[in-house]
């Protein structure tokens, strides 16, 4: 009965190691993929619609990582459901400005309502702030929900990585954020001025071709998981097999020394 036990803890931990590591290995590529192709859709839209594709291999990925977390410990198996926790808050942040979004535009096209939008009143309640703040929240989110997938099972300086490339993947996104509802701003004013806006554009493309040093931050973290456990540093039951040899020749030889020392 041990035997058998231990047969299906090992069955177990092989199942898992190999669910995770084919899971970093799938964000890894999804990460380089999308850092590529925010690269190129600055260049062709149409290759800007190949992220959704790699969004969705990294989703696979991290679910991948999900399934497979209990061999992990106790901190990696937490972390991954805190993970699913912000991505499903992001997700019903999105949702939320999309509904407010539409309730807003259909109250601002009421004659004589409290809530307007264009530049009738200085009380403007503008529909694409409530959108764009969403999505930034949702963003935020997400983001700290890439960096709990995997922040257990990193040493110091992945967990570093991690951390670094997080706050710069919110500092650029609320940078774009901040371009979008400032060129709103200026397409509802009364003189449209159409010389900033194209600096805003060019400004925005900029920003959004840094967002490929995060996503590549983040893909680099990944390998360094999955390196970690193809020289089988993780599961820890992997480093106490290959102690155990060691240990039973220690265990053979303690009663030849005892009978030595007798």
């Amino acid at each position: 009965m041990p035997d058998t036990m231990r047969e299906m803890e090992e069955t177990k931990r092989k199942l898992d190691t190999s669910h995770t590591r084919k899971g970093l290995v799938l964000l890894t590529i999804s990460y380089t993929a999308i850092a590529t192709l925010i690269a190129a859709s600055i260049l062709n839209f149409l290759l800007g619609l190949l992220i959704a594709i790699a969004d969705l291999v990294g989703i696979v990925g991290g679910l991948l990582i999900v399934i497979g977390r209990d061999s992990f410990g106790r901190a990696h198996s937490r972390n991954t459901i805190l993970s699913v926790l912000f991505f499903i808050i992001s997700i019903v942040t999105i949702t939320t400005g999309k509904i407010l979004f539409g309730a807003t535009l259909v109250l601002s096209q009421i004659p004589n309502g409290t809530i307007t939008y264009g530049n009738t009143t200085s009380s403007t309640v503008n529909p694409h702030l409530i959108s764009y703040i969403a999505r930034m929240m949702a963003a935020a989110l997400a983001g700290l929900g890439i960096v709990f997938l995997t922040y257990a099972l990193h040493r110091k300086t992945g967990r570093i990585i991690l951390s670094i490339s997080y706050i710069t993947f919110l500092t650029l996104t609320i940078l774009m954020t901040a371009l979008v509802l400032q060129g709103f701003e200026i397409r509802s004013s009364i003189t449209l001025d159409l010389s900033s806006l194209q600096e805003m554009r060019y400004q925005y493309e900029i920003i959004q071709l840094l967002t490929i040093i995060p996503t590549l931050a983040f893909a680099f973290s990944f390998y360094l998981a999955l390196r970690r456990i193809n020289r089988r540093e993780i599961p820890e039951s992997n480093r106490t097999e290959n102690l155990a040899p060691h240990s039973e020749n220690s265990n053979r030889l303690r009663p030849l020394s005892s009978n030595i020392s007798k």
